[in-house]
């Protein structure tokens, strides 16, 4: 009987310490968000006089990552993003477009809130144009903070981000414009949303 309650304790301690184990620290996201800011890079002008403009800084960004816990305070924030400011016409369409490889830490201040100070490297920095030649950007690094706010109810976190990058005009069309030290602002500022599964 003793070997029997014995042999039990020990299977389920060794069941316990196997639950403990197989838990991940790892929690993957996909994001939705939009930020403003940035140089002017183009405009269209429409017949009724109204403008759009694009920014190189600005637009929409979708994007998929992963959150690796190191412990209860510290985390890595890892993910690839595609951003777009666009305008649109009905004969062609003007857009900024890239795509941002980021690593950001993270320490927990509280159950609500984080911060992080992170980097990230853009690439496929483009303007497309319908109305001209394409201008291609370098690849560049940008400087990012951020505070990210955690749902209670939902597995969510909610992100004020500020993101410092210049980007220097590579091409224009078919020409090299790398020596000519052409440079815009793509610093911006905004909101993302990261569902988390």
């Amino acid at each position: 009987m003793k070997k029997s309650i014995l042999a039990l304790t020990l299977l389920t301690s060794m069941n316990a310490f196997a639950t403990d184990s197989e838990q991940s620290n790892v929690t993957f996201s996909l994001t939705a968000g939009y930020v403003f800011g940035g140089d002017t890079v183009g405009e269209l002008i429409y017949e009724d006089n109204d403008s759009e403009s694009i920014k190189a800084g600005q637009g929409v960004i979708l994007g998929a990552g992963f959150l690796y816990e190191f412990n209860s305070k510290w985390s890595l924030d890892v993910s690839a993003n595609y951003q777009s400011d666009t305008a649109t016409a009905s004969n062609g369409d003007l857009s900024f477009e890239r795509l941002a490889f980021n690593a950001i830490p993270y320490y927990k201040i509280n159950d609500s809130f984080s911060v992080g100070l992170g980097l990230g490297v853009h690439t496929g920095v483009e303007l497309s144009n319908d109305f001209g030649a394409d201008v291609e950007f370098s690849n560049e690094s940008a400087f990012i903070s951020s505070i990210r706010y955690h749902f209670e109810t939902i597995s969510a976190d909610l992100e004020f981000r500020h993101t410092r990058v210049e980007y220097s005009v590579d091409r224009i069309g078919s020409s090299n414009y790398s020596s000519y030290d052409v440079t815009v602002d793509g610093n911006n500022t905004g909101l993302l949303f990261h569902w988390k599964f």
